[in-house]
């Protein structure tokens, strides 16, 4: 049995100054289909926009809120809502609040540097 304590695993700071923790994926564990990460955007924070041409992907907003850009819609997201992101999709986050939003992201295939495609 493979326990994974996710306090334990590393952090990996995006150039757009989001903390993504990849707890659950083919590079730690058993699973090849799927990865699991807990990503926290800082107050006046915005990840960059981009598409993931191969991955679907759900951000469970866990704590927070923000504002969601989903290819040409835009709504606010808070704690307690799920978020599903086709493959091909546009999207975005803009943490403009006074605390942090901690959401976990579920991707399938698993996430990966190479299918990542950010607007010029």
């Amino acid at each position: 049995m493979n326990v994974i304590k996710i306090e334990e695993c590393p952090d990996y700071l995006a150039p757009d100054n989001a903390v993504a923790r990849e707890f659950l994926s083919p590079r730690n564990g058993a699973l090849e289909r799927l990865s699991i990460a807990k990503i926290t955007i800082p107050l006046r924070t915005s990840v960059e926009k981009h598409y993931h041409p191969q991955s679907e992907e759900v951000y469970q907003i866990i704590d927070g809120e923000g504002t969601m850009l989903l290819d040409q819609a835009t709504r606010k997201v808070g704690s307690g809502e799920v978020i599903p992101i086709p493959a091909c999709s546009w999207h975005s986050v803009d943490n403009q609040s006074d605390q942090d939003l901690v959401a976990t992201v579920t991707c399938s295939p698993p996430w990966t540097s190479e299918d990542q495609v950010f607007e010029s």
